[in-house]
Parts: structure tokens; sequence; C-alpha cells
């Protein structure tokens, strides 16, 4: 039938018109499905002869095209089999037109008489946009949105829940076009069940300030956005479990969402024992916006640590999400989340969130440490306990307003309260290889934090007659109050001499820091809007008060009332920094060039004062620097992208790393900070390119990453008995280099899809140990490749085989050089061998090689169920195993420039249980029926 169809329209398109150096355009999609229709004919007759007429077929994303068109009058006319003709009256001046979205109804009368078997299109490709048909990617019943999301080409997702789309991780999630518990993709893709999405949308997103001035600067974020079937909104739909098994373990959730067409309302709760808790950090992340150093960094901003592990995130050196729990874990935890949206186009949209957890931990840490001390090694082993008991709180909140064309306004604000407590009680002894042992001690500590923080931004854009002003305010408070009983007792050996220690000290810690900045952008075409200037300004202003007492333990009286003075002091610090910024952007058909210049001033004046309120420090510091910015990007109709950018930042010390006050919260490890740090500077660039064909489903991305650092901050470290005096220092020629590449296809065998990537590391470091420098180059090394089978659902399988591979280098002739290999494998297979009956297995295999004694551990987890379904399968009965082999550990290992740790936690072991789910699905509106037309298999 199409072959006739084309060579009939070939014929019409005899050129019987002058020839004109201009087009019309357009594109036809379904008007219930909204997807895209290809062969679609479409035919363009002169109204004053209508013997002359020229036709073209529509393409595979329903685009249509006529080119060398004459000026004149003319009548349109779309036409497909089972649907309604479209007739539109066009009078063409020579100019460009486009007709925009058509969309085309069923005929119904028609497709009475008609059956077409076939499929829906399994995606559609735009420029900015990959769109898969959620019906054609089969999953099975009760599964999670993260189920679908492994399914589509291109999409993997890793073993803390992110989101990778063709390599590029997901930062943003939205449903329906709105945010989701702020943003946060795991909270819906773990939650919201995968036969309620309609469509999934892959975006290459616009940064904000380019959708308001409508000047596109070349940026994108990755964001993944989910649309809901019209049956499946005004109504309720969710998931509700609860599972009981051996050993005392229990499990309860539910998740009910209530949609309308403006309207989103969501409940999300969960409690168990089975050692699911803490946040993600794309929790963390979503929460601050994407900039996670605003609220988490130390109280005076700076340097900070991110570790993940097994989905669980901890912040080094925030004080907020250090401590949070581990080993085996019992959570309580829930949330409410809800947007609206208010007249003509969504004049006034305000979305909001509420989650919160409360969990309590018992902890068995065991670790091995060794330290390089020049010519011996130091080796300390270590086994702690710890209760834990924390809580959190987190708002989110966000409104925007368009009170005409011109003008767009939004005000966010978000709040995060935190309190933790821990009980640690650790033992510990050291020794040098050659010279023997050094200590040996234990200690008690009792550690109690609050961290209430606070942000709230405002933003105006006005559109004007040439160019747009864009105005933006924010500002935040961060207060971390702690307070500590550290008691230490420990035995240092010194030549046949015990010295002993006998500490016993409370400590109270308060620092408040508060943030402020205003940001003025001007943007204005000078060409078009092909090439467009841009001026702006920037001014931040902080200020930290921070202050620790220490009080040693009084027998005489039995109080705290001995101020510690090398443990206690107060700082003041205050920074600013003010930038103007010149750039120029220029927009191809396919690239786009954006540079610029900023020119910076950075202040630091900085105060610090005894215990008895002496002022012991000043810090009076400015630095100036030009700034330059590049980035250049590619993108074309074919979904192949290339990205260039480089920039470079100046960052200053943080107030940790500013204050000369020691801690000594652990006694093998104590540092003081360094008043004459001055500011790191920083060159980055990165490159990134990404392809996918829609026609065969495959995908390739590469991407390259250097950095490269002045002044960067090293640690100085000094050994004495076997405790570490750690100091932070100013070191140049630290870099940073990271490399990779993934592909995925499906395979000539019907259901098979593989992929397969490498990634490739390097760091080059500097530290100081006992005076002498030391250079750390550390390689990491690890391919990968996985491979899944789906049989309508009956039978789905996947293998996913990584290993990566480490080696560290020191300068130092008596430094530890190290080498050691990680292995990540898993294996899943789940069958429906009889109708409404289903086994489950996977098999995860997690092994190491080259760490320290009993730390090669290959642990082989194995997990199987059987699921019965009943009622037409909204109701799931399991029969589960957890570990049924009995050999769960949890090891992890850090190796930094003079430090190898390797650490073994406690972990919940073999346990089985019976879990019941019960699918809430909504009520009061029947599902819209199938498209006749078609029949998914």
């Amino acid at each position: 039938m199409k072959p006739y169809l084309l060579i009939f329209l070939f014929l019409l398109s005899t050129k019987v018109f002058a020839q004109e150096n201009a087009f019309i355009t357009g594109k036809i999609v379904d008007s219930k499905t909204s997807l895209p229709i290809e062969y679609v004919g479409v035919i363009l007759s002169s109204k004053i002869d209508s013997n002359k007429k020229v036709g073209v077929v529509s393409n595979k994303a329903g685009e249509f095209f006529f080119k060398d068109i004459a000026k004149g009058d003319y009548t349109l006319k779309i036409s497909a089999m089972g649907y309604n003709p479209i007739l539109k009256t066009i009078t063409f001046s020579g100019k460009n037109i486009d007709l925009g979205v058509l969309k085309i109804k069923e005929d119904a009368i028609a497709l009475k008489d008609v059956s077409v078997a076939g499929k829906y299109a399994t995606a559609t490709v735009k420029i900015d946009t990959v769109e898969f048909n959620a019906d054609a990617y089969k999953t099975q019943p009760n599964a999670a949105v993260e189920d679908l999301l492994k399914k589509l080409p291109g999409v993997t997702i890793d073993k803390d829940g992110s989101i990778l789309v063709q390599g590029q991780k997901v930062t943003r999630l939205t449903v329906d076009g709105k945010d989701f518990f702020g943003t946060d993709p795991k909270t819906a893709t773990k939650n919201l069940p995968a036969d309620v999405i309609a469509k999934v949308q892959l975006i290459d997103a616009k940064t904000l300030e380019a959708k308001a001035t409508g000047i596109d600067d070349g940026q994108r974020e990755k964001v993944l956005n989910l649309t809901i079937k019209e049956d499946k909104k005004n109504g309720w739909f969710g998931n509700a479990n609860l599972s009981g098994g051996t050993t005392d373990r229990y499990s309860g959730y539910l998740s009910a969402n209530h949609f309308t067409k403006k309207m989103q309302f969501a409940i999300l709760g969960m409690s168990n024992n089975v050692s699911n808790a803490s946040f993600q950090y794309e929790d963390l992340n979503s929460f601050t916006s994407g900039n996670i150093g605003n609220l988490f960094a130390p109280p005076g901003g700076g340097g900070f640590s991110i570790n993940v592990n097994n989905g669980r995130t901890t912040i080094g050196g925030s004080g907020v999400f250090d401590n949070s729990a581990i080993g085996e874990v019992t959570t309580h935890s829930g949330g409410l989340n809800f947007s609206n949206s208010w007249g003509a186009k969504d004049k006034l949209t305000l979305s909001s969130s509420y989650f919160t957890y409360f969990s309590k931990g018992l902890g068995n840490r065991f670790s091995i440490v060794q330290d390089i001390n020049q010519d011996d090694v130091l080796r300390t082993d270590e086994v702690s306990n710890r209760n834990s008991d924390n809580q959190a709180h987190r708002f989110n909140f966000k409104v925007e307003y368009h009170p005409d064309s011109l003008t767009d306004l939004t005000f966010r604000s978000n709040a995060i309260l935190n309190y933790t407590t821990n009980i640690n009680n650790r033992n510990f002894n050291s020794a040098f290889d050659l010279t023997g042992k050094i200590n040996e001690g234990s200690q008690l500590l009792d550690q109690r934090n609050s961290t209430p923080a606070f942000f709230g931004e405002l933003s105006a854009t006005r559109r004007l007659k040439k160019g747009s002003i864009i105005i933006g305010l924010n500002g935040s408070q961060n207060t971390f109050n702690s307070n500590w009983l550290n008691k230490s007792l420990i035995n240092n050996y010194r030549s046949g001499v015990v010295d002993v220690t006998d500490l016993n000290q409370q400590a109270e810690q308060e620092n408040k820091s508060q943030n402020y900045s205003v940001a003025v952008n001007y943007i204005r075409p000078i060409v078009d809007k092909k090439l467009n200037s841009n001026i702006a300004y920037i001014r931040n202003e902080g200020k930290v008060d921070a202050q620790q007492l220490t009080l040693s333990y009084n027998p005489l009286n039995n109080t705290y009332d001995a101020v510690v003075h090398d443990f206690s002091n107060t700082l003041e610090n205050k920074t600013w920094t003010q930038t103007a910024r010149l750039g120029l952007i220029y927009n191809r058909t396919e690239w786009t060039y954006n540079f610029g210049l900023g020119f910076q001033e950075t202040g630091l004046d900085a105060s610090t004062f005894s215990s008895a309120g002496i002022n012991t420090n000043n810090i009076d510091k400015k630095y100036y620097n030009i700034l330059p910015r590049l980035n250049i990007n590619f993108r074309n109709k074919n979904k192949h992208t290339l990205q260039l950018n480089y920039n470079a930042n100046v960052n200053l010390p943080s107030v940790n790393d500013l204050q000369p006050v020691q801690n000594n919260s652990n006694p093998l490890y104590q540092r003081i900070g360094n008043p004459e740090l001055e500011a790191r500077k920083s060159h980055r660039m990165s490159v990134n390119f990404n392809t996918f064909s829609a026609d065969n489903n495959k995908y390739w991305n590469g991407y390259f990453l250097v950095n490269y650092a002045l002044d960067d901050v090293g640690n100085s470290i000094n050994y004495v008995d076997g405790v570490q005096y750690v100091q932070p220092v100013n070191v140049d020629g630290n870099y940073y280099i990271n490399t990779g590449t993934y592909f995925g296809q499906p395979t000539k065998l019907k259901g098979l899809r593989m992929g397969y990537g490498v990634n490739l590391s390097l760091s080059h470091n500097t530290s100081f140990i006992n005076q002498e420098k030391n250079i750390t180059n550390r390689y990491n090394f690890g391919p990968n490749a996985n491979f899944n089978y789906d049989i309508d659902d009956k039978l789905n399988a996947g293998i996913y085989i990584g290993v990566q591979y480490s080696k560290v280098n020191n300068s130092q002739p008596s430094a530890l050089d190290n080498k050691y290999f990680n292995f990540s494998n898993s294996a899943s297979l789940s069958y429906e061998f009889i109708k409404n009956t289903r086994i489950n297995t996977e098999l995860n295999h997690n092994g190491a090689a080259g760490r320290a004694d009993g730390f090669n551990n290959n642990v082989f987890l194995l997990n199987a169920g059987l699921d019965q379904y009943f009622m037409q399968r909204r109701i799931t009965l399991s029969l589960k195993g957890f570990d049924i082999l009995n050999q769960n550990t949890n090891i992890d290992r850090t190796v930094n420039g003079s430090r190898i740790e390797d650490i073994r936690f406690n972990s919940i072991t073999r346990y089985f249980y019976v879990s019941l789910n019960y699918k809430i699905t909504k009520v009061g509106v029947k599902s819209e029926k199938s498209n006749p037309r078609s029949t998914v298999n």
C-alpha cells in the first residue's frame, strides 16, 4: 500500500510552480495519544488552478516539508486511512510557514471496517527529547517505574538507584511536567507504578535562564518527565505492602497517588527493620536545588566530601549527615507531595512537599588502617560499636507566577531540621612494622547534634523590547549545634615505658552561618537571535560565627569546669565576592558558542579569639582574578550531541580549614586549622558526546573531564606516638582526569539487548608526611557489560558484569604502593511458568582482591521468591528469601595520599518472609479503550 501512495504523490510533485527559496512545514500527531503518525499524505493544491498539486508524506517523526513553492493561495489537505481529513487554506507570501503540530482525529465509522495489526511507535526522537511509549515495554505486575526504565534502550539504573541516560546522570524528574517530591528522581521511580505511565520523556532541557529569555545558551540538563495515562487521572493509584519474616524482620509500605490534569497529590510511608534507611544522594541534591554546598558544606562553606555506599549518602565535614546510621537499622519515614496550577496557561503554579524519617541503628565496625610514616608503616586495628538515633524533617516550597506574557516570578524555599545522637565505643591498637606496638586504648564518645538549615530564593525575569533582564535574590542560614562527652584511655609505649593518657572532656560547639547574594543579568540580541550578549553583576556576602568550648572533668567537685584552651576558641569570619561578567552567545542551526569573562574580587576578613576573649589572630585578604568561560554545543535532529565546557573558579578556604583550634573527638586523628591558607584556583574542562537512534535503539556515549588546581588544599601529617596530627596546607599541581565510553544496542535475537563500556580515571595529589613531600598518583580502570532478555514479560533475565582495577603509587620510597580489584556482578531471572504464578531469583556477587587479610571476601547474595496473583493481579502473595546462602557482608576500602583503610560493617543476614501486596487502582473512571488500529504484543 505504501509504495503506491509514494508513487502517486511523486507524480503529483511535478514542478508546476516557479521555485522560491522558502518552505512550508508541520507535524502530524494522533489527537488522542499525541504520538506522531508516519506515511500520512499531504497535498498542496493551487486555488487558481486545482490541477496544479504537489504532495509529500510525513516521516517517522510525523513531520512533512514543502519547499520551492511559488507565492499564492493554496489548499492543504491531510489524509490518512482511519482518520478524518484536515483541510486548511494557506496564503504563501514567500516567507517560511511553520504550521506547528496538527492533530488528526480517528474516523470511528471507517475504523469499523479496518483491522491493522502492529505496534505503537516505541520511540520518537525530537531535537531535545527522546520519547518512549510505555505500553511498548512490558513489565511485571506491581512493577515500579524503575523496572520500566531498565527496559528502555540507553537507560541504566546503577546500584544506588541513580538514573543514567546514554551515560549521563538524570538531575531532575517531573511528573506531567511538575516537580514530584522536590524533583527527587528516586522517589518517583521507586514508588510510582509502571502501569500508570503513558510516556517516558528523556529531555535535554534548557536552563531556566534560556527558557525565560528565549535565547539558547547551549547549556543542558538531563530531565526525566513521566506522563500519566488519562484514564489513571481523577482517581487513586498506588501500592500497599506488608511483609513479615523470620528473625523478627518486618516491612510495611504505602504509596498512594491522586492526579488530575492540573493537580498532583501523593502520600508515601515506610516502616521496616531491614536497613532500608537514610537519604539518597538525589534526595539531598534536589533539596538544595543542585547545590549541596549551599547548606551541607562546613558552616563557613568550603571543602567537604560526599560518599555513597549501597544507596546511603554521608557528607563528611558537614556536621549534618556525617553520623548516619550503620549496621542493622530500623526506619520509619514518610512524606506528602502536592502541586497545582491555576489560570490559563498555568498562570500560577504551586508545589510543595514534606518528608521525614526516624531511624535507629546498631552498628559494629571493624577496620584495619595502614598509614605511611617515612621509613615505617603504622597499622591500626579498630573495633567499634555505635548506637545511633537520627531524625530529620525536610520541607520544599515553590511558587511560579506569570502575571503577563513578558514577566516570570519564582519563589523557592526549603528547610531541613536534623537531629542525631551517636554513642560510639571503640577499642584500638597501633603498631609499626619495624619498631612494634606504639599504643592501645579505648574511647566512649557520646555526641548529639542539631542542625536547622533554611534557604530562600526569589527570581524575576522581564522580557523587554530588546533583550531580557533577570534579577535574583537568595539567602541561607545554617546553624550547627553539637555537644559531646569524650572519655579516652590510651597507653603509649615509649622505649619500654608506658605513658597513660586519661581523657575526660565535655565540649560544646555552635556554628552559625548566613549567606546572601544578589545577581542581575541583562541579555540582549545583537543580530536577531543568532548573536546575543549578556552582562551580569553578582554580589555574595557570608558571615560565620563559630565557637567551641571544651571543659575537662574536675573530680574534686564532680563537674566539668576546667577550660581546655587548646580546644576552645571563637572565630568570626566575613567573606564577600563580587563579579562582573561579560559574555557572547552565538547560535547557529546546530551549533551554539557561549564565551564569557568574569572579573572577580574576593575578600575574607576573619578574627579568632581565645576562650578568655583575647584576640589571637586576624586574617584580612583580598583576591583579584579574571575567570574565562567557554561552552561549545552541537546537537542535530538525529540526536547527535557534542558538548565542550571550560571554566575557571576561585574558592575561599572553609572556616574549618582556617580556624586554629584542635578537634580531638578521634584520639588517633587530631586536626587543627591553618589561618594562612590561600584561595583555591581551579581550571575545569569537560567534553561529552552522545548519539542515539530510535530506528534501531542504539546509543553511544563518551566523556572526558580534567580538573587542574593551584593553591589546592592538601594535608600536612605528622605522627607522634601513633597519633596523626593533621593541618591543611596549600599545594600546587593537583589534577584529576576521568574518561569513559558506553555503547548499547539490541541484538538479532528477539528480546535481547546488550550494553558495554569502560571508564578510566587518574588523580595526582600532594601531601606532606612528617615534613617530607609525598605525591600520590591513583589509577582506576573499569570495564563492564550487561545483557537483558525479555519475552512478552513471561521470561525476563539479566546479567551485569563489572570489574574495577585500582593502583596507587606514592613518591616517598617507603610509602605504600597498592593494587587491588573490586568485582560487581549480578544475574536475575523471572519466569511466569504457570498463569498468575511467577518465580523470581537474583544473585549478586561482590568480591575483592589485593586488600588486607580478612577483607578479600567473595560474597554471593542470593535472593529468591514465588509470587501468586489474585483478583486480576491486584493482590500479590509472595514467599521470599533474602541472603539464602547466608553470606551478606558490607566491606569497603578507602585510599588517600597517606592512608589505606579497609572497613567491615555488620549486615543483615539470611531470613525468609511472607509479603502481601495490594495494588490501589483509581475509582470512578473506566479505562480508555485501546486504539483499534493497533495491537500491542
